[in-house]
Order: C-alpha cells, then sequence, then structure tokens
C-alpha cells in the first residue's frame, strides 16, 4: 500500500540564535495535481463526480484490496467508543512502544497530550481521557479490567504520577511527573488536517527538550493511523503549537484527507513487526541524522510520491497483487507467502471469486484467514471466543443491578425490566435444569413463550413476596384511561402487541449497548457505538433458527467481516467522518448479510440483503445528546438490528437478478454522502438532537 498519503509537518528551519529540534514527521500532502487527479474519489469505476476531479482526493481504496483480518475488524475492548476509548487506548499503548524501542522510554521526564476536533468536543462522555493515559502505562484494551479502569485514572489525577509501560516486560517502564490540569490539553475547536479524531504526543528529557512527538488519528472501530514517529536528534522544538488548524482553516484551505490511510490502517497490532505480512505498511520508527535530512524514501517536497513508492516499492495496484497472490492458494502454507489467498478490493471481486472458486462468502474469508497465518484451530478458537464476549456483554446487561448508566445523562436502564417482561411464566429452577442454564440449539418458533437459556421467571413465593401492600383484596387500582367515556369515539384501552423477533432483538441489543455505554466489555462490531446489531442477530440466530451453531456461529461472523470489509476500504466506519451512518448504519448491513448467509441464501442474495440495510441508513447523524454514547445510541442499536432481518428477509423473497442498486454503488454513495455531510453531525454533539433536546450542560468541558 503506498504511504505517500501521510501527512509530514514540515517545520521551519531552524532560527540563528536559537536550538531548534526538527521532527522528522511526516509530510503534508501536495496541491491537487497531476497524480492525484487520476485517483477517483468514487469506489464505482464507471463513475467520477466532477467535484472530486477538481480537488483531487486521494485514497487507497482505489489501488488496495479490502481483505483484513476478520479478528481485527471484530475485536475485543471497553465501551462506550471504538473510536474514542479502544482507538485511544491503543494509541498510547503504540506511543509507548515505540518510543520503547527506539530506546527514548528511559529518558522521558514529562509527556504532554492533545486532543483535537471530535475526541476534545464530547469531552469525557467519551471516557477518552482515562482510556488515553491507560493505554500510556500500556494497558491491553482487550484484556484490562473494566473496573480498574476509573479507579487508576482517578489514582492518575490525584498522584499527578503517569507510569509509562508500567505493564511492559521487566518493568522497563518510567514513572513520570503528569498534571492532568496541565499536561492533557483539550484543542476545542481545532483539529489536525487528516482526521477529526487526532491526538498529539509529546516527550520531553529532564532540561525539558523535545525528545519525539507524533501525532496519531483514531479512524473508527479502534483502528490507529500512526504516523512515523518524529525523533530530535538534539535540538531545541520551537512553534510546536503551530500545526494544528480550525476546522475552518481546513476546509477554506481546501485540503481533503485519505478515507484510508497510512500504518496501522489495516491491522490492531501494536508492534508492526507482529501484523500480517502485506498489511505492514507505513513508515517505521525513524530518526533524522545530525544534518536534519529527510530520510530517502520520503518524498520530497513537490517530488511526485508515487515515484517514490515505485522506487522503494513497486507496483501496490490490486491487479499486481492479485498476480501475486492468487497463484496457488496453498502457497501461503508452504510459507512463500503471507497474505490473503483470494484478495477482493469490492463487492463485485468478492462475488466474482466465490463463483470462481465454489465457496460461500464465509468460506472465502475463513481461507483468507488462514492465508494470514491462523490454523484452523486458531480460527475457530478466536470465532467463538468473539461469540463468548458478545454473549455474556448480553447476559451483563440483561442482569444489571444499577438502574441508571453512568454519566450526567443519568439514563435509566432498560434491558433489565425489558428481560424480566420476555421471561414472564417461566420457572427458575426449570429454566436451569434445561441444557444446565445453557442455550438450545434447536429452533423454536416465534409464537413460543419460552426464551431458550435464559433464567428470569419469578416464583409464587417471589410474587407473594413482591406485591406491593395497596394491591391487598378490595384495593384494586382502577386502569387509568386517557379521554372522556362518554364521547362516540371511546378511547382505546391500554394495550400491546407483541411481535417475538422484535422483543428479542430489542432486548439483545439494547442490553449489549448497556454495557458498553458503562464502560463494559464488548466486542467491536464493527464500532462501540453499533455494538448491539451483530450480536442481538446472532443471536436470535443460535436461539431461535439454527440447528448447528458450530456452523452458523463462523458462517455469520465470516459473512459479516466480509461485508464490514467493504465498507472499511470503501467508505468509512468511523462517526467522526460519516456520521452513525458508519457505525449503525454498517452494522445494519453486515447484520443483514450475515442473517441472510445463514438462512441459506446466495452470495447475490446476501449481497442485496447487505445493500438494503445501508441504503436506508444513509444520511443518519451522529449528535449524542451530553457527548455520551447513550442517546439516542442506544435505541438506534435496537432498530438496526430489527433492519437488518427486515432487511434480509426482503432479499430472501426477491429476485437478486433483479436488483437495480448494488452494494458497491451503496458504498460509493455513502462516501459521498459523508464528505457532503455538515462537522455538526459526526460525533462533535454541536447540532441535532445534543442541542435541540434541553439538556444544559457544556458537554466540551473536559469536568463534566
Amino acid at each position: 500500500m503506498a504511504t505517500s498519503s501521510r501527512c509530514t509537518h514540515h517545520l521551519a528551519p531552524p532560527r540563528p540564535a536559537t536550538k531548534q529540534r526538527l521532527l522528522a514527521g511526516t509530510t503534508k500532502p501536495p496541491p491537487p495535481s497531476s497524480w492525484q487527479a487520476k485517483r477517483s474519489f468514487s469506489t464505482t469505476r464507471s463513475f467520477k463526480a466532477p467535484a472530486e476531479e477538481a480537488t483531487g482526493t486521494y485514497t487507497e481504496a482505489d489501488h488496495e484490496h479490502a481483505v483484513i483480518s476478520t479478528f481485527d475488524l471484530f475485536s475485543i475492548g471497553i465501551g462506550p467508543s471504538s473510536s474514542h476509548t479502544v482507538g485511544p487506548m491503543r494509541a498510547g499503548n503504540i506511543f509507548v512502544a515505540d518510543l520503547f524501542e527506539a530506546g527514548l522510554l528511559h529518558k522521558v521526564n514529562k509527556i504532554r497530550v492533545s486532543i483535537y476536533g471530535s475526541l476534545a468536543l464530547t469531552g469525557e462522555g467519551h471516557m477518552t481521557p482515562s482510556a488515553l493515559l491507560l493505554g500510556l502505562e500500556s494497558e491491553d484494551v482487550e484484556s484490562v479490567d473494566t473496573a480498574y479502569v476509573p479507579t487508576r485514572f482517578s489514582d492518575i489525577k490525584a498522584t499527578k504520577k503517569l507510569y509509562l509501560g508500567r505493564r511492559l516486560p521487566d518493568g522497563k517502564g518510567k514513572q513520570v511527573d503528569f498534571d492532568y490540569s496541565r499536561d492533557f490539553v483539550w484543542e476545542w475547536g481545532r483539529k489536525l488536517p487528516l482526521h477529526s479524531n487526532g491526538m498529539r504526543f509529546t516527550v520531553f528529557d529532564e532540561d525539558g527538550y523535545v525528545l519525539a512527538r507524533n501525532d496519531m488519528f483514531s479512524v473508527g472501530g479502534g483502528f490507529v493511523v500512526n504516523g512515523s514517529l518524529s525523533i530530535a536528534p538534539g535540538q531545541q522544538l520551537e512553534g510546536s503549537e503551530d500545526a494544528a488548524e480550525s476546522p475552518a482553516d481546513v476546509e477554506a484551505s481546501g485540503k481533503q484527507h485519505p478515507v484510508d490511510l497510512a500504518e496501522n490502517m489495516y491491522y490492531k497490532e501494536i508492534r508492526r513487526a507482529d501484523a500480517a505480512g502485506d498489511r505492514k505498511t507505513g513508515a517505521e520508527v525513524r530518526s533524522l541524522p545530525d544534518g536534519g535530512a529527510e530520510p530517502a524514501t520520503h518524498a520530497m517536497l513537490g517530488q511526485d510520491p508515487s515515484q517514490v513508492d515505485q522506487q522503494h516499492r513497486g507496483p501496490t495496484s490490486i491487479q499486481a497483487h492479485n498476480e501475486a497472490s492468487s497463484i496457488d492458494p496453498k502457497a501461503s502454507d508452504e510459507g512463500s507467502f503471507q497474505g490473503p489467498r483470494y484478495p477482493f478490493h469490492d463487492a463485485q471481486s468478492l462475488l466474482a471469486l466465490c463463483q470462481k472458486h465454489n465457496l460461500t462468502i464465509a468460506q472465502l474469508v475463513y481461507e483468507n484467514e488462514k492465508g494470514l497465518g491462523h490454523t484452523d484451530e486458531e480460527i475457530y478458537e478466536k470465532v467463538f471466543k468473539i461469540w463468548q464476549v458478545m454473549d455474556e456483554s448480553i447476559l451483563e446487561g440483561v442482569q444489571a443491578t444499577e438502574e441508571t448508566l453512568p454519566g450526567s445523562l443519568k439514563l435509566h436502564r432498560r434491558a433489565p425490566a425489558l428481560y424480566r417482561r420476555l421471561t414472564r411464566g417461566l420457572y427458575p429452577s426449570l429454566s436451569q435444569q434445561n441444557g444446565e442454564g445453557k442455550p438450545n440449539s434447536h429452533s423454536h418458533k416465534d409464537g413460543d413463550s419460552q426464551m431458550p437459556g435464559l433464567t428470569g421467571g419469578a416464583s409464587t413465593k417471589q410474587l407473594a413476596v413482591n406485591r406491593p401492600k395497596d394491591l391487598a383484596m378490595g384495593h384494586r387500582r382502577v386502569p387509568r384511561i386517557h379521554g372522556s367515556l362518554e364521547h362516540p369515539i371511546s378511547p382505546s384501552p391500554t394495550r400491546r402487541t407483541t411481535f417475538p423477533t422484535m422483543d428479542y432483538l430489542t432486548v439483545y441489543a439494547i442490553a449489549v449497548n448497556e454495557t458498553n455505554a458503562a464502560g463494559g466489555r464488548i466486542v467491536t462490531a464493527p464500532t462501540n457505538g453499533a455494538a448491539g446489531i451483530i450480536p442481538a442477530v446472532l443471536k436470535y440466530v443460535i436461539e431461535f433458527v439454527s440447528d448447528d451453531p458450530e456452523r452458523d456461529v463462523p458462517t455469520f461472523l465470516l459473512t459479516a467481516a466480509a461485508i464490514g470489509m467493504l465498507y472499511k476500504r470503501g467508505a468509512t466506519i468511523s462517526a467522526a467522518e460519516g456520521g452513525c451512518m458508519a457505525e449503525v448504519g454498517v452494522a445494519c448491513s453486515m447484520a443483514a448479510g450475515a442473517f441472510a448467509a445463514c438462512m441459506g441464501a446466495s452470495p447475490q442474495t446476501i449481497e442485496q440483503a447487505a445493500e438494503i440495510g445501508i441504503e436506508h441508513n444513509l444520511g443518519l447523524t451522529c449528535d449524542p445528546i451530553g457527548g455520551l454514547v447513550q442517546a439516542p445510541c442506544i435505541e438506534r442499536n435496537a432498530l438496526g438490528a430489527i433492519k437488518a432481518i427486515s432487511s434480509a428477509n426482503l432479499a430472501l423473497s426477491s429476485d437478486a437478478k433483479l436488483q437495480k442498486v448494488r452494494l458497491d454503488d451503496a458504498i460509493a454513495a455513502m462516501r459521498l454522502t459523508a464528505k457532503g455531510m455538515r462537522n455538526e453531525f459526526k460525533e462533535t454533539s454541536l447540532s441535532g438532537l445534543a442541542t435541540s433536546v434541553p439538556f444544559n450542560i457544556p458537554v466540551s468541558v473536559p469536568d463534566c
């Protein structure tokens, strides 16, 4: 993958009477030129938007295959946000690991952390500061104790001490002074040029000189774009604060950032050396020579970056990669090539590969995982580990005892009450004996009153104990009816229509997202804000549809992963770029296609289900009230799960050959919609519900 898209900040030359530390950052993209103008914004090859031809927006989406590991797309993390919690924790971890590998960690005496754009605007509602600081202490987002995070964050603020690399082996970390009120900088109203979710890390030695600096960007789904670590050779940095630009300045200058770029875009390992084969893109840790010259592999100002790419990396086109990787599917077993056996770059090529090799979408993704170095046992173990965490997040949500979610909104939990409503009439002892509390694997009809594998019915004795005192014999409440009983149109009695499928999907999705909102452990699927949709639909499949969960769990998750890869490559899964359609919309599309796959649909029908799922989420905004991933996020997941099954059923009832709108067309439309969407509707809490609801708190204030 070409790395010419990375931005590098060229600082001003040293002033005569002052020491200045030059940073070998990444270079800013040159003005639109012929090399950019040839690259279309749209993933639909036959269409070029005139506006995009004029600006010459560059994206790797037109040149790279879409394949990433399923276990990077579906990763275990903590709530409440993949881009504002999981990504920052991983970014802090990467920065410390880079310092350690560069031999600088022991020299660090002070660190300053600045967050920009959406990260700053949503305040602490997304728990960004705590995640970022624990990442700097080398905590693993997949295994950190969720209860430890807020406790340790409070300790850091109280003691004014930060232990960089605390979890590094052999005690190789370094404790430094850290005043949260001074050294954690909230850059409200400013953002770095590449992405709204920007972070800047700067470390200083004991004399106050800058040792190193790096800008990182959390681009959604827990993925982090990592610039080249900038190491100062021996001069004082001057004017380190001038590289940031206000959103208005960025927009006025005509600069556009690519949707997908640079290192860590396609993997989630902390160390680049641990990533799989062809996904190792981007710059490594580098230091400038004493003369201050740029490394030879960096494009010089005014030079065509594509020439540098060709000189140092050879061809990067998808055709060249296909030729290199599809010679023999068994080649990767012999260690001659580590990469996907069947690379695809859009839905059309994915369907073509399925047709050519007589594979389902899930089977094709499975083979690609083996090409990336995973064994059969590892794939099954990882897939079912993902499902286990999903299922546990549902269970944690329905069993929660707290009445309200954390945060200033004080939103009441609903999953426990919804769960109790669904399990009315069940005897707990009988439910526990049935499979010893484990979910049944046989099918159930929607009309069944029993919820497999779940307990929660109240016994007669419990009902007697919990009976309110005012419900004694002869003191029944009269039903309250609004409206006149004497009117020709009499008031309707209070009642509720039961749609079992919708009820189950709702409680599953809300349970996961309430767990996420409370900072619990969930699966990024593909983001935290939309983490309830895929688990809800998969849970429904296992409990009410599947006759073989060992087949259907991998089928569902691997099919969903393939669809998610298309969005990550062709559009975005970051709400800071595409609003809520990049989260709930993408998850709905993934779940729709995966549900269709478990119902035995063809790859073409699966594509149609995925297209329907995203088509009716285009333009969905991200405007969280109070900067919290609660309202409207939680309810949107419930509706997204219902819409996913509706989309799949519509596709299953249709003829795929008559489909007029292809998935690739919808992804292209999503990208154009994201580009045209105002920044206020992209996870900033500056408009929409966040401002129309009378909730009077300043979401940008750090201590809100």
